[in-house]
């Protein structure tokens, strides 16, 4: 009898240790969906953002032209004024086109950091296109692995679209999924434990609520070989 109990302790621990590891797997799939759904929403967020954004830049471009353009016509008529100017506004003139080159300084500085914004938001663009890329790839992965497990619904191991509202879509389905595999998984765990603490307590004649079948085995075999040792 002993040996029967240690025996199928030992089948609910191996049974107890794979579902386990197939949790743990599965949390870290659902860990990663989680990830590709956190960065679809913000590259929907920089979409979205991006048009009201370069019109913004344009503007300010402009902007920055139109003031450049009209500094340097004030630092043309400055320079023709001091050249031109008599001996007694000849201060004066000179203090008004430094003044003028002063502003055709601060214009094309302004200029400058406009067309700098402008292309740090080009960029931005191309570096998301390339996130995309690699967020499909992670998402096709993904579903890839996710279409290996009997547990998971089929739909969430089918490869997502190809545009992002396709990605969304199969992400939706795919934490769906794996929310009902983890509960099932999780359940299918606890029977297990259950029903290693039910045997547990018939061998020790007391109840037990260990939270692994591990924990009930090692306990029964202690019980046994004491038992053993005394007689």
């Amino acid at each position: 009898m002993p040996e029967e109990v240690l025996e199928a302790l030992a089948e609910l621990e191996r049974a107890d240790a794979e579902t386990g590891e197939a949790l743990a797997r599965l949390e870290g799939l659902a860990a990663e969906l989680d990830a590709i759904r956190a960065t679809s929403d913000e590259v929907q967020a920089f979409d979205a953002r991006l048009p009201s954004e370069r019109e913004r830049l344009g503007a300010e471009l402009e902007r920055a032209a139109a003031e450049q353009v009209a500094a340097r016509e004030a630092m043309a008529e400055a320079e023709q004024a001091a050249r031109t100017a008599q001996p007694d506004r000849a201060r004066e003139a000179e203090r008004f086109l430094v003044r003028a080159r002063d502003h055709v300084s601060m214009a094309e500085r302004r200029a400058a950091e406009a067309v700098s914004r402008r292309d740090d938001l080009e960029n931005a663009v191309a570096e998301m296109a390339m996130e995309v890329d690699e967020l499909h790839a992670r998402a096709r992965r993904l579903a890839a692995e996710l279409n290996g497990w009997s547990q998971v619904a089929g739909d969430a191991g089918r490869e997502p679209a190809a545009d992002l509202d396709g990605l969304q879509a199969w992400a939706e389905v795919a934490r769906a999924g794996l929310f009902v595999a983890r509960g099932q998984l999780a359940s299918q765990r606890e029977g297990i434990v259950r029903q290693a603490n039910e045997i547990g307590a018939v061998a020790l004649g007391e109840p037990l609520t260990s939270a692994s079948a591990a924990v009930v085995t090692r306990r029964v075999r202690r019980s046994l070989r004491g038992a053993g040792a005394e007689s």
